[in-house]
């Protein structure tokens, strides 16, 4: 049977600070609107298989992790597609040793080799466990190098990378797609499908335009409205929202120069800013 009750659930929508951020008395920071209060900026996948088995994958793993997972309910994770390095997107690594208790089986991350070089540095306990000098509990992660040339089909899901500029640093974006047992699209079904994740980004280069068509949902960086050298600022995710037209674009990565009130407010039709705990399940 076809892949069913997908779901992707927004379990943070802030910049690598959050919001509020320490030590801040600004009108965001203080608000008492819940949607301008902001973790580390991740999702959530969660699907019935074509098999009818429940699965929950997860789009970066920052420091809130353990918080988010708590607040979705989450209680497995069927992979973690991992965009970049940068701490605020892997810090949250050492949680998943939780889920390989409740599933009783690895994690698998995919992510490109320049992360998963960073990653196997920062996380030494896990990848090389007999060094350390105590036995402990600790994650169970298989890492999978991908490349933009190609993508990664499992459990009804086929995810393909997608090329991005986080000013100099060139990053993975993520496409999903539900596919039939053949590796088709089935875009055609109730649900998300198909989206893009397109954070930390500055700057879209051409060959990776294609991958951005078609899309039903896409979550787009968006994190101030003045510029800034590696995040698109309002203007520019505007600009892209409006060329890759997919039917609802979603801001995520926003500091707290965003109220969301107001920016919701002032958005056209068909884009519209995330917010900690949403769900888009159409």
């Amino acid at each position: 049977m076809p892949l069913s009750e997908a779901s992707v659930i927004l379990l943070g929508t802030g910049t690598s600070s959050g919001v509020p951020v320490l030590g801040c008395d600004c009108s965001v920071c203080t608000s008492s609107d819940p949607r301008d209060q902001r973790l580390r900026t991740s999702a959530a996948l969660r699907f019935q298989d074509p098999d009818g088995h429940f699965r929950e994958m997860l789009i970066d793993c920052g420091p809130d992790l353990r918080h988010q997972a708590l607040r979705a309910g989450l209680r497995r994770c069927d992979g973690i597609f991992v965009t970049h390095h940068h701490v605020d997107h892997i810090y949250g690594l050492d949680e998943v040793r939780r889920f390989n208790a409740l599933m009783q089986e690895p994690v698998d991350l995919f992510a490109e080799e320049r992360t998963l070089d960073a990653i196997h540095r920062v996380y030494r306990h896990i990848f090389d466990a007999a060094k350390n000098l105590n036995p402990s509990f600790v994650a169970h992660v298989r890492t999978h190098r991908v490349t933009t040339d190609g993508s990664i089909s499992r459990m009804g899901i086929r995810a393909t990378p997608i090329r991005l500029l986080h000013g100099k640093m060139p990053i993975l974006g993520w496409r999903f797609d539900a596919v039939d047992a053949a590796g088709a699209a089935l875009n055609d079904l109730p649900g998300p499908f198909p989206f893009a994740w397109c954070t930390d980004c500055s700057a879209i280069p051409p060959e990776s335009w294609p991958r951005l068509e078609g899309l039903r949902h896409l979550f787009l960086d968006m994190l101030r409205p003045r510029r800034h050298p590696t995040h698109f600022c309002l203007d520019e995710s505007l600009a892209v929202a409006e060329q890759v037209a997919a039917k609802q674009t979603w801001f995520i990565h926003m500091s707290h120069d965003v109220a969301h009130a107001a920016l919701e407010a002032s958005l056209p039709t068909g884009v519209a800013p995330g917010h900690d705990g949403l769900v888009v399940s159409g």
